[in-house]
């Protein structure tokens, strides 16, 4: 399951599969595997609810080590920490990468242009 990532976001699916396609991220996306906003209120039941959907898709015994939640927020940080996953956090957005190291992410890259820790991650 390395080759392609699964959506967690607050965002109803249409939305996520819209955002992703502007940064064409969305040709490396199951979109159908992910948990979004109208799966739940609660990012770590979103987490919870893709990994859900990988298993019974695919047959798969997702292991959480082998799952990397990319965020950019404190709550992104504490909803894979909380789901048992490994966290890569991006300073892209209004949170430094100082204040996500802080909130407890696994690795914290200041952009996707700085890609060696993500690749170290992936294993």
């Amino acid at each position: 399951m390395r080759e392609r990532g699964l959506p967690v976001t607050g965002n109803i699916r249409p939305v996520a599969e819209v955002k992703l396609q502007v940064f064409g991220l969305d040709t490396h996306i199951r979109f159908p595997y992910g948990g979004y906003g109208e799966d739940h209120d609660d990012r770590v039941e979103l987490v919870r609810t893709a990994i859900a959907r990988t298993r019974s898709a695919t047959g798969a015994d997702v292991v959480l080590a082998d799952v990397l939640l990319v965020g950019d927020t404190p709550a992104d940080v504490a909803a894979g920490r909380a789901a048992g996953v490994p966290v890569l956090a991006v300073a892209t957005g209004r949170t430094s990468a100082a204040e996500l190291a802080d909130a407890g992410a696994t690795a914290t890259i200041r952009d996707l242009q700085d890609a060696a820790p993500f690749h170290g991650l992936l294993r």
